[in-house]
């Protein structure tokens, strides 16, 4: 009984897949009474290649009574759910407010919502080490780097991730700014913020002001700060004591910060325009650096993956692509058509999903979108984003589940894969508002609660079987369950972790079920703020802001508090 366990909107599809046995019927029951408020017919049993399952859709689109319920087909019944206006507004807001729980640098109290209590993440980050020598800094200059999100289950920060998880926040609020209010986040103690923003716009500034830190004199930017080593999953935020270093540059990255403070301008100058001509000032400063470094730069010191992950991108056009679209979008300026018409061929590629190392979605997106653009290009660009949205609806529309993963898509961060085809939707929709769209990217919330074969929610805290055993180092070290992360899910490429490769081993595993819910499996059960990006710009889209209490956002059930 596979069922979206957080639950569905009125006036939208409402399906639940049911692994068939022989049953033709289903009924919809009052989960508090029990009593039959719908019943209706099974479709006809049809085999899904990704789980090997043999699935019946019960389909209850038309009814849009609010509450909570159970679906049942003879003896079975489902997981409870809500049907209503405004069924994703905790979530949404737990999404949101998880990156406020992992900052760094700055002391967290959240005592009434989640119990996290940190003194002080990474304060040594304040006088960090540049890790290698060359024309701007010498090995071992210090640099105040304190502050930003961490990045995944570890402690590092990358400008890759959070460039691209600044953007996907960004152009979420930018879709729907009426869905942001203050005091929204409900903002722990020992927070620092500015009481005239929306709290959506305070968490990016938090962000934003650290990758500032991040950039060098001449626009480039380091690559990423860490430790020397992993980290044991006993030690806090403010136990790792370990020194960190500067590791890097990118021109990949550097280009992602770019194309982040673009979109940055647009939606801060309505609320903050000295703010906003700072983002601008910082890229401009990004766009002269590239501007005149033309080839791809990734730069390699022995040791510099030792204590981190490398996000090694050696091929930028993508990322200077989205950042000069950006950067159009934002100003109008021809120069960057400029370079958008003599990197064409590039520019009008058929996309991929956007990823961290391929970007060329999100510059397809932001061209389309911009005004005063040629219209011949902007024609081509349209055509090349929308074939690839309708190619997502006939993935969609095949699958048992209606999720969007094709087989070689159940990678590391496969969730992740999903939700940002259905955020590619939502974006698809604004260029071309077509129903079909906003259903197709709510099937991959859907698939993202529970409705998926192995009927588990890849959000923490989210319905009633989400993880209990991320693979996060906060969890583990003081025992806080933050809700709100977005993890990996189902990898089907042995090697991703010892834990995942011994269990695709052990037997025959369908792809869409190659999962395990164990600390240890990081290529299944970790988060990162660029796949939890995608789950909070879908979550956003529909979830309308309702002035939320602290219990309300609470967790409703205790969950381990480390792993034995």
């Amino acid at each position: 009984m596979h069922v979206d366990q957080v639950g569905y909107l009125t006036g939208h599809e409402k399906m639940a897949m049911v692994t068939d046995s022989g049953d033709t019927a289903f009924s919809i029951v009052d989960a508090r009474t029990d009593k039959v408020v719908y019943t209706g017919k099974l479709s006809a049993a049809k085999r899904d290649a990704m789980s090997e399952e043999t699935l019946r859709r019960a389909d209850f689109s038309d009814f849009n009574t609010p509450g909570q319920y159970k679906i049942k087909v003879g003896s079975r019944e489902s997981y409870d759910f809500a049907i209503g206006d405004n069924v994703y507004s905790v979530p949404a807001v737990q999404t949101w407010r998880s990156y406020t729980l992992t900052r760094s640098g700055t002391p967290i109290d959240d005592k009434n919502i989640t119990g996290l209590k940190v003194k002080m993440g990474h304060a040594q980050d304040k006088q960090a080490q540049v890790y290698f020598t060359d024309k701007l800094n010498k090995k071992g200059d210090r640099v105040d780097v304190l502050g930003g999100w961490y990045d995944a289950g570890d402690y590092g920060k990358y400008t890759t991730t959070g460039g691209l998880a600044a953007a996907e926040l960004l152009l979420a609020f930018e879709a729907h700014p009426d869905h942001f209010t203050k005091g929204q986040l409900l903002f722990p103690e020992g927070i620092q913020y500015d009481k005239n923003l929306p709290d959506a716009l305070n968490e990016v500034k938090y962000e934003f002001d650290f990758l500032k830190k991040m950039m060098r004199k001449d626009g480039s930017t380091f690559h990423k700060v860490s430790g020397a080593q992993w980290p044991g999953f006993d030690k806090s935020p403010d136990s790792d004591t370990q020194d960190r270093f500067l590791y890097s540059t990118c021109t990949a990255s550097t280009a992602m910060y770019g194309a982040s403070l673009a979109i940055g301008v647009r939606v801060y100058k309505d609320y903050d325009a000295a703010y906003a001509r700072q983002l601008k000032k910082d890229a401009d400063k990004v766009w002269a650096y590239l501007s005149k470094t033309k080839e791809s730069v990734y730069r390699v010191d022995e040791g510099q993956e030792s204590g981190s992950g490398p996000y090694n991108d050696t091929n930028d056009i993508q990322e200077r692509l989205w950042m000069a679209a950006e950067m159009f979008r934002t100003t109008g300026d021809k120069k960057y058509e400029r370079y958008l018409k003599a990197n064409k061929a590039e520019l009008t590629k058929a996309p991929g999903f956007f990823t961290w190392d391929n970007t060329l979605a999100l510059a397809q997106f932001a061209y389309a979108m911009s005004k005063g653009a040629d219209a011949g290009l902007q024609a081509e660009v349209k055509k090349a984003y929308m074939d690839y949205a309708d190619m997502i609806l006939a993935k969609i529309a095949k699958d048992g589940f209606g999720c969007a993963l094709s087989k070689d898509e159940y990678t590391w961060a496969s969730t992740k894969n999903a939700l940002t085809q259905g955020d590619m939707l939502l974006m698809a929709y604004q260029i071309e508002p077509k129903q079909a769209y906003i259903e197709g990217a709510l099937s991959q919330i859907h698939y993202m609660f529970g409705r998926n074969s192995l009927d588990k929610s890849f959000l923490t805290g989210a319905g009633d079987n989400p993880p209990e055993h991320p693979h996060n180092r906060i969890h583990e070290s003081t025992g806080a369950y933050i809700p709100g992360l977005l993890v990996g899910g189902p990898n089907a490429v042995s090697g991703g972790d010892p834990d995942q490769t011994k269990y695709l081993e052990s037997g025959h595993i369908p792809t869409a079920k190659s999962y395990l819910d164990v600390l240890t499996s990081w290529s299944t059960n970790e988060y990162a703020i660029d796949y939890t990006g995608t789950a909070a710009y879908a979550l956003a889209w529909f979830a309308k802001p309702e002035g939320l209490t602290a219990s309300q956002i609470k967790l409703t059930r205790a969950f381990p508090s480390v792993t034995k």
